[in-house]
């Protein structure tokens, strides 16, 4: 499977050094995960759950809360209180914000300033990860991939724009980053993707197949790995 490298987080986690942390300490490790559809699905978390726990060598206990169409808006008010408290807490919105014509670019960044100090406020023991939201596409034409010779299919122009925003806040707060676009292989990829005999994005262009999904995950699960052993 391809590996392609991120230009903008080396070993395609950005801010690594707090992942670290997730070495320390005995028993299992504890995540929650909040997201999208991309989360929704199980089939990405599962994966890098199922490769943290073999490379770690210890068990990786997972609780996903997430849902189609979620934005960061949708993050609950408070932790899960049924379930112990969590090691690493991983935010996976920003597509749908991306999609979101009508998006207040400053306001979604005060919200996303408010909910990471919020949720460093309510689990300071927790390490916090964003992943940056892939390169999704509208097939409404005005694009100029290469490989799309009608020029159909194009990232919106608030996609980008957002996963700046979530760039630029998680290095303000050191938290770490994953560059999920440049890792499925940047400009182009979401069209890409869809091609060939065995294709790993269905054809909306946005969402992965359950192949693509547990690609990704082993991508996301081997940057991890490489972020908490320091190397």
């Amino acid at each position: 499977m391809p590996s392609p490298v991120s230009a903008i987080c080396p070993g395609g986690t950005c801010q690594p050094d707090s992942l670290g942390r997730l070495v320390q300490g005995e028993g299992p490790l504890r995540i929650v995960q909040f997201g999208d559809s991309h989360s929704a699905s199980g089939w990405l978390p599962e994966a890098y759950r199922n490769r943290l726990e073999a490379g770690l060598g210890r068990p990786v206990e997972l609780r996903v809360m997430a849902r189609v169409g979620a934005t960061l808006a949708s993050l609950p008010p408070q932790l899960p209180t049924d379930v112990p408290a969590p090691d690493l807490i991983v935010l996976a919105y920003g597509t749908n914000e991306g999609f979101d014509d009508a998006l207040d670019l400053q306001a979604y960044e005060a919200r996303l300033r408010a909910e990471i100090a919020r949720l460093q406020a309510a689990a300071p023991d927790a390490v916090l990860l964003l992943l940056g939201p892939p390169e999704a596409m509208r097939g409404e034409g005005g694009g100029t991939c290469p490989d799309d010779p009608e020029g159909r299919w194009r990232e919106p122009a608030l996609l980008p724009l957002v996963r700046d925003v979530q760039q630029r806040v998680a290095a303000a707060n050191g938290v770490a980053y994953w560059d999920w676009r440049g890792r499925m292989g940047g400009s182009c990829a979401a069209h890409r993707l869809t091609l060939g005999p065995e294709p790993l994005m269905r054809s909306d262009h946005v969402h992965f197949n359950e192949a693509g999904a547990d690609w990704l995950g082993g991508l996301l699960a081997a940057d991890l790995l490489t972020a908490v052993r320091g190397r």
